[in-house]
């Protein structure tokens, strides 16, 4: 199968390649105006998208194509950033448009997926003649070039690596399929779980009148934790529900290696109850606002009642 040459003698993308992102969402736009940084042509298509997305699309200067068969024709490779929910959906639409690809056209999944569904898409996108690679991008969207991770499996990893060249970094990981899906799991799974702890164990500080000596605690004796928790929680007014998504795709995928995932499971439950809250984005900008949040709304409050008989059937009554 032919690659898809990615530079010029100057080391910059070569201007002739076009790069389909799909779709311009927060994320999204922040992949697209990297490569757009680089001198790459970044295309996309706005059909059946919403207002927001349009919005986000027109500010980043993204070139906009009527359909998506256009930009199936155009694209010499298509970045697919979706929900975990609609990653089959755009594979699977690109596969059947398949033939009209330019020669060498590569599909990158950039999705939060588990590593089961990123080798079957790997299996559909290959059976229709075209290139894939496994990709995971580790990190928020607003820090993407200076902290963001963008890891890499399978045999064409490399030309992602020519494409993305020093517009952020990079790591790619041995074998096909899959193990860059794993790798993002892994390490969502860690930092959802330890804002799922920091968030029950803040609304337990918040009962006892000990919320904001708690942070300052946290922040001396565990910074890194701190800052992790002060980068990532208030961004869970707009994404709490997606992040739900991928905490189920962890479990599933726990369960198919073997595994029981029992804290995982648990820091799934967590983030239902996190997606379940009416949140107001512009009052919940902190960790602290966050909380505040979650304690108004009665996340996790407990029924007294049944909490003291449990009590008292444990330790007696007086």
């Amino acid at each position: 199968m032919s690659e898809v040459r990615t530079e010029n003698s100057s080391g910059r993308a070569s201007r002739s390649l076009a790069v389909a992102v799909l779709y311009p969402g927060e994320l999204g736009v922040a992949f697209a105006s990297m490569l757009q940084a680089r001198g790459v042509r970044v295309i996309t298509t706005l059909a059946d998208r919403g207002e927001a997305t349009l919005r986000r699309c027109r500010e980043a200067g993204i070139e906009t194509l009527a359909t998506f068969d256009q930009v199936v024709e155009q694209a010499n490779v298509i970045i697919s950033l979706v929900p975990p929910a609609a990653a089959e959906d755009v594979a699977e639409s690109y596969c059947k448009l398949a033939h009209l690809a330019p020669s060498g056209a590569l599909f990158v999944d950039a999705n939060s997926i588990g590593p089961e569904m990123a080798s079957n898409l790997a299996a559909k996108v290959e059976a229709a003649g075209i290139g894939f690679v496994d990709a995971a991008i580790n990190g928020l969207a607003k820090n993407l070039r200076t902290s963001g991770t963008l890891y890499l499996s399978g045999t064409r990893a490399s030309e992602v690596v020519s494409l993305v060249g020093d517009g952020m970094r990079m790591r790619m990981l041995p074998g096909g399929a899959g193990r860059a899906s794993a790798m993002k799991m892994l390490l969502a799974g860690l930092s959802k779980g330890i804002c799922a702890l920091y968030s029950e164990l803040a609304l337990l500080a918040h009962r006892q009148e000990l919320q904001g000596e708690f942070a300052e605690a946290i922040s001396k004796i565990y910074p890194g934790i701190s800052a992790l928790v002060e980068r990532m929680l208030p961004t869970y007014a707009q994404h709490a529900a997606r992040r739900v998504t991928e905490m189920q795709e962890l479990e599933q995928t726990t369960r198919w290696m073997g595994l029981e995932p029992c804290v995982i499971a648990a820091v799934r439950s967590v983030h239902e109850n996190l997606a379940a809250v009416s949140f107001d984005s512009a009052a919940a900008q902190t960790a602290t606002a966050l909380i505040e949040k979650l304690a108004e709304e009665q996340m996790l409050a407990a029924d007294l009642t049944a909490a003291q008989d449990v009590s008292i059937s444990v330790f007696g009554s007086k």
